[in-house]
């Protein structure tokens, strides 16, 4: 592999896609780390247009960085100290890439989860990850959360980001409207609901909401839910961490309902 050395003005583009309008403006944003960029190539809707690889990076970064320019990209090498420059950990690993924004517009699933202002982005990529693992690929993201193209956000998600059908709310009210207009039931987590989660069965069509610790759901999406449930517990704690939480309520999904009533997805390894 022909070695190219990261140009300062590339250098500064990257690094301003840390900023949430940047990335919009550009329609890019960075994937970080062996895992999330290998998950990269397995997308049928992301495409990496730019890869990093850190000087002197091992077999496995300059492989994957080969199977990069195979789809397009072009990949470029960085001093330690410029590539130290572009990433959120204390220890990177060596690779990350440039991805463009999906050109394609999100399909609709039957069964669809609704984040309703998450702003922790480690949460917000973990719950990726776990609506992926269970089958759930439809995300809808209300307005107020952490935007899901942060780098840590992606970071986080292991690459699960890249298999998902992300509908991005741009305000909530519409966003609800067009829920109701496809047939969807929303149904909505809460602590104190009369239901618990084993009496919960869903829907051919549902939406299921969960909101952020600090806050709950929001006043808009509570008027909009049919169904509330909870979780039961000892009750020794106010609330469970929302990814843990909703980690809980698909794998009970995922049993009551079977398998096989889930989307299996594109392959990953982001489980």
């Amino acid at each position: 592999m022909e070695r190219v050395m990261l140009r300062e003005s590339m250098r500064r583009h990257i690094r301003r896609l840390w900023d949430r309008q940047e990335r919009e403006f550009h329609g890019e944003f960075i994937a970080e780390g062996v895992r999330v960029c290998r998950e990269l190539l397995y997308s049928r809707s992301y495409r990496a247009l730019v890869v990093v690889i850190r000087e002197g990076a091992g077999a496995e970064v300059r492989r994957l960085a080969q199977e990069f320019i195979y789809r397009g990209a072009v990949v470029y090498t960085a001093t330690e100290r410029q590539f130290a420059s572009l990433c959120s950990t204390e220890t990177p690993q060596d690779i990350l890439a440039v991805v463009s924004y999906p050109v394609e517009e999100p399909t609709w699933e039957e069964r669809m989860l609704l984040l309703d202002g998450v702003a922790d982005p480690g949460n917000v990529g973990t719950l990726l990850r776990t609506a992926l693992w269970f089958g759930w690929r439809g995300i809808i993201l209300m307005p107020g959360g952490v935007d899901v193209y942060n780098p840590k956000v992606v970071r986080a998600s292991a690459g699960a980001v890249f298999h998902l059908e992300l509908h991005r709310a741009q305000e909530a009210e519409g966003m609800l409207q067009e829920i109701q207009k496809r047939g969807y039931v929303l149904l909505g987590t809460q602590a104190d609901a009369g239901i618990p989660l084993e009496r919960v069965r869903l829907p051919r069509r549902a939406v299921v909401a969960v909101g952020s610790e600090a806050h709950g759901l929001s006043e808009a999406v509570r008027q909009r839910c049919r169904i509330f449930f909870r979780i039961p517990g000892s009750g020794l704690i106010e609330s469970l961490n929302v990814a843990i939480a909703t980690a809980i309520v698909l794998y009970h999904f995922w049993q009551s309902h079977g398998a096989s009533t889930f989307h299996a997805g594109t392959r990953s390894r982001a489980g």
